[in-house]
């Protein structure tokens, strides 16, 4: 059976992690636990910044992914925090969640049966990855799978959440979604919103037009400048696995993420309108020894060629 499969495969890794026969026989302490071994060097910068917020297990055939420590029977990906509209960016998720900053905004959702919803990285910034849809008068999102794909195969009820399109861009939205199921008559009219923009090389669906969301809120939309809050670049320094990331850095990520997730609660609780600024956290990759100093902007890896190109994480 495949989960069998997985649970031996893991064993295996961290067997392999936790031994090596060296050169006289003795028994090597070691260099990081399996599931950050098996991560590609640039994810296990999610991995020493996320690892007090939740548990790294194997899923096939993604490899090892991270599930949050959450209610198993409630949790849902893009459920707690809001929609902040942004001209450049378009509806931007603000987690009030303290991993929201990166499992929001890189990389992609599965539900396991097992194991319930889990996340797995990527290396391009968006400002969400969802999937939407309006119907009747609610717009609705959902998590994107691996390549745009999949997202909750095999999960009992509908991955969708909706909420009135004249919340969009409220702070307490939260407090107004439905499923699918109990939108009633509404669900039947349905349709996917293809809202598809590219910025900084990066595609995603930039969401429901402001000009919809303004004309049934009957006022204009506060925009939001979302301030990217990141960290000095890491250094390469060379260890164990050779590809370490600074503690600074990890520290400074996590800092601007309990702060980002502290003022998103505080105004989910306030409700009214998103505020004129937001604070986002990135992630920071090391710069290769062979780029230029023009490229320190965006001195990140590239993603996976194929599929996943025109949704890129």
């Amino acid at each position: 059976m495949p989960f069998r499969r997985s649970r031996l495969l893991a064993i295996i890794a961290l067997a392999a992690a936790t031994t090596s026969c060296a050169a006289g026989g003795y028994v090597q302490t070691p260099s990081m636990p399996a599931a950050r071994a098996a991560l590609r060097p640039e994810y296990r910068l999610f991995y020493d910044a996320l690892i007090d917020y939740g548990d790294w297990v194997l899923i096939e055939p993604h490899g090892f992914m991270f599930r949050p420590r959450a209610d198993f029977s409630t949790f849902r990906p893009y459920g707690d925090g809001f929609w902040a509209p942004s001209d450049p960016w378009g509806w931007v998720w603000i987690s009030a969640e303290p991993f929201g900053w990166a499992t929001y905004h890189y990389g992609f959702w599965v539900w396991d049966r097992f194991q319930g919803w889990v996340w797995g990285p990527g290396v391009d910034w968006g400002p969400a990855w969802v999937n939407w849809e309006i119907a009747g008068g609610y717009a609705g999102w959902a998590p994107l799978g691996p390549s745009g794909g999949g997202y909750g195969a095999g999960m009992p009820g509908d991955p969708f959440l909706f909420a009135p399109i004249e919340r969009m861009g409220a702070t307490d939205v939260r407090a107004h979604t439905v499923t699918r199921a109990q939108l009633g008559t509404a669900a039947e009219t349905a349709r996917p919103v293809e809202n598809v923009v590219e910025r900084d090389g990066v595609r995603y669906n930039f969401g429901p037009d402001f000009t919809l969301v303004e004309r049934m809120r009957g006022s204009p939309l506060q925009k939001v400048k979302i301030d990217e809050a990141m960290g000095p670049a890491p250094g390469r320094r060379k260890e164990a696995d050779g590809e370490a990331a600074a503690a600074p850095q990890i520290d400074a990520t996590r800092e601007a993420a309990t702060a980002a997730a502290r003022q998103a609660r505080t105004l989910i609780q306030r409700g009214g309108a998103s505020p004129a600024r937001l604070a986002v956290p990135r992630m920071v990759w090391p710069k290769a020894a062979d780029e230029g100093a023009g490229d320190a902007k965006r001195p990140r890896p590239r993603a996976k060629q194929g599929a996943a190109a025109d949704t890129t994480r």
